[in-house]
């Protein structure tokens, strides 16, 4: 019987003072951690179409601000147009009536 090397559980390893046979008992086997879950497969993300979907949002982004400067700028400029028109037909009918007051006068 060599006592250096651990014997299998369930293989005899000799006998007792009864004559009985002795096995062995189970090892005690030193503590391994627990394998850890698979983590799941990582996610591949196109960064590619993500800098190209900002940049394409930001030049659209632009285009609509200068499509909006230019209907705003262009409202203004119709409203200074409608003002300046409005004036000069007042002043014009002011002048008119003037006149036709003065030819009433006359005749």
């Amino acid at each position: 019987m060599n006592s250096r090397l651990p014997a299998e559980p369930g293989v005899q390893i000799g006998y007792d003072m009864a004559g009985r046979p002795m096995y062995a008992e189970p090892a005690v086997y030193a503590y391994q951690p627990a394998q850890p879950y698979p983590l799941p497969p990582t996610a591949a993300h196109p960064w590619g179409a993500y800098v190209g979907l900002g940049c394409f949002g930001l030049v659209a982004l632009g285009f609509v601000v200068t499509l909006v400067a230019f209907l705003v700028f262009g409202f203004a400029i119709l409203a200074v147009v409608l003002a300046l028109a409005v004036v000069a037909l007042t002043i014009c009918v002011l002048v008119l009536r003037g006149l036709w007051k003065d030819w009433q006068k006359r005749s």
